[in-house]
Formats: structure tokens, sequence, C-alpha cells
């Protein structure tokens, strides 16, 4: 048993931070809209009961604007969040991503924003 009432308490703080943590954790590896579920922990997106298995930078493209669903995200923000800073592609390197997960998913939430980027409607 814990004697000193100090300690009963830092322990206390210290078991409500990692039950906080593990919450935060637990929200952000799966992702649900509509019939569609991202499941980062499994890295597989299910459409409508049937599982559907994405290269690496489509998941975490779709990942990136489902997570966010309605905000724009820029050309530069989509390369730097999911290809990283020092990686070069090509100008048409996201369109060519978003037109395959259309293809693949059947989906018409990723809007093409003139100009800016890319958004995930909900």
């Amino acid at each position: 048993t814990v004697s000193n009432p100090k300690k009963t308490k830092v322990l206390i703080s210290r078991i409500v931070a990692l039950l906080r943590r593990s919450k935060k954790s637990a929200k952000t590896s799966r992702i649900e809209i509509n019939d569609m579920v991202i499941d980062e922990e499994r890295f597989v997106v299910i459409k409508g009961g049937k599982e559907i298995i994405l290269p690496k930078k489509e998941f975490k493209l779709l990942k990136l604007l489902a997570g966010a669903p309605n905000k724009v995200f820029t050309r530069d923000e989509i390369f730097v969040k999911v290809w990283g800073e020092d990686v070069i592609v090509g100008d048409r390197t996201i369109d060519v991503h978003v037109r395959k997960i259309r293809e693949k998913i059947g989906i018409d939430n990723i809007r093409t924003v003139k100009g800016v980027g890319y958004k995930f409607e909900a």
C-alpha cells in the first residue's frame, strides 16, 4: 500500500495522463466516414464491407485528407506531410494519386480546389 499522500497523488496523475494519451492515439488510428473506414493500425480501407489495400502514399494521402474533413490542404502541405520535405516529385504526382484513390475506392469526396490543393468533403 501507498502510505504517502503525495506519492498517491503523483501515481493518480500519471495514470490519468496515460489514459488521456491512450484515448488520443486510439482516436487517430481509425477514421470512419459514412460506409468507409480508414484503419491505420491494419493499413487498410474498408468501403461497403470490402477491404481495399492501397499503396503507402495513396493510403497516407487519403488518411490526411479524410482526417480533417472540409479542410483545404495546399499542394505544399500535402507534399510535406505525405512525401516528406527531402523528396522531389513531379507536379502531377498528387493528381495521379488522387485519381487512383477515387478509382480504387469509388468515392467522389476528394475535391480539387483549383489553384490551391485538395479537400475531403464528408
